[in-house]
């Protein structure tokens, strides 16, 4: 196991995690719940669930607090509100969601299996423009391989 592997495994030792059907079902029963996604803005543009916060992980400290050019105040303000962390696979929204508990935002968690596990389960997803984006086209993109160049020799 890698040391980023092993982070989100200590991460996950505090952070619970909700699965992909069991938050599409959570976000119609709970109007005030923050999805916060946390991916780089292409990744959010390209596709993102539905009313969704985006704020990117290099961000988000500062956006958790007030008082800096980052702030998001619809999230300094919910420190005692319930807020699932979104990444693409479910490790940077672990590690995310560890230093919002750090910050003292008690009701935060992490989706499990991030995007793609929600794209897995046929679960819509939209656009930059607002649009339902091809679940075909988004699993070709979201799984694809790493390149060799990035491989470990």
């Amino acid at each position: 196991m890698d040391g980023y592997q092993r982070l989100v495994v200590k991460a996950l030792r505090s952070v619970d995690e909700v699965l992909p059907w069991d938050l599409e079902e959570e976000i119609e029963q709970n109007p005030e719940l923050i999805v916060l996604d946390i991916r780089e803005p292409d990744e959010f543009e390209m596709m993102h669930i539905k009313s969704s916060l985006h704020v990117p992980r290099g961000v988000l400290e500062g956006a958790c607090v007030w008082n800096y050019d980052d702030t998001i105040p619809a999230l300094a303000q919910s420190r005692d509100q319930n807020i699932v962390v979104v990444c693409r696979s479910g490790n940077r929204s672990a590690l995310a969601a560890l230093t919002m508990q750090q910050m003292g935002f008690e009701q935060v968690r992490s989706l499990k299996l991030g995007i793609k596990g929600w794209n897995d389960n046929d679960l819509e997803m939209l656009n930059n423009q607002g649009d339902i984006v091809d679940i075909n086209q988004i699993d070709e993109w979201l799984n694809r391989a790493v390149p060799e160049d990035k491989l470990k020799p």
